[in-house]
């Protein structure tokens, strides 16, 4: 069974959302945390670009499971 999990990140004020997988939800949670906490900037990158999403205009982010299993986000 793959640990993978699809994260959307909702953006404030906008319809706009960011679908990526991430291999572990944890340091995931961490990373964000941190780059919400300081007012700094996400790094990530898919199959169509590179992205940065300023951490102060995250309004909410949902976990999905590669089964389409909806996850509780914060």
């Amino acid at each position: 069974m793959s640990n993978k999990l699809k994260v959307k990140i909702y953006l404030k004020a906008s319809n706009k959302e960011y679908t990526l997988e991430v291999n572990n939800k944890e340091k995931f949670i961490e990373e964000i945390e941190s780059v919400i906490k300081e007012g700094g900037v996400y790094h990530f990158q898919d199959d169509d670009g590179e992205y940065a999403v300023v951490g102060d205009a995250i309004s909410s982010i949902e976990f999905i499971s590669v089964d389409g299993e909806k996850k509780a986000g914060f």
